[in-house]
């Protein structure tokens, strides 16, 4: 049920605007593409974060698990994993060059200030709701994170 939500509300949003048939991109830098859709099944091989991969639909059995075909083999992968955009390099905010995910995530840029190790319980958001947030925030870093803009932010938070 949450997963059709989910579905319902990216192609509202056009997020998620595709047809079966159509391609979508691996999200996630070490994705399993498995012979069936239920995370103990046997993997076909691993895929890569940028991967493009052809969405034939939601399993029958489980719609988390999404049926797609790469490189002529069919497999199932979490819906978590797809993405309607290839994904994009991370723009380090000090050069305003691209960075990977990876180099992006051990700059320390990409963990919180403020709760981190003060104990406080973090709330976790319901599946759709992180994925519609995650949605929201890469439409949003397409939009809006060039590195002139970067840039700018940066010096507003400064000051004077």
């Amino acid at each position: 049920m949450r997963t059709l939500l989910l579905l319902t509300l990216c192609v509202s949003t056009g997020a998620l605007a595709i047809a079966r048939g159509g391609t979508l991109y691996i999200r996630s830098t070490d994705a399993a593409l498995l012979k069936e859709p239920k995370a103990k099944a046997p993997m076909v091989m691993k895929l890569a974060r940028g991967t493009e991969v052809i969405w034939n639909g939601p399993s029958d059995k489980d719609k988390q698990w999404q049926e797609v075909m790469v490189m002529g083999k069919k497999g199932f992968v979490r819906i978590t994993e797809l993405s309607p955009h290839k994904p994009q390099l991370e723009l380090d905010s000090s050069s305003g060059k691209p960075m990977s995910a990876e180099a992006f995530a051990s700059s320390g840029a990409a963990t919180k200030d403020g709760d981190m190790g003060r104990g406080s319980p973090q709330r976790s958001p319901s599946n759709s709701a992180a994925a519609a947030e995650l949605i929201y925030v890469e439409e949003l870093n397409k939009a809006k994170a060039t590195p002139e803009a970067l840039e700018a932010k940066e010096l507003e938070l400064r000051g004077p």
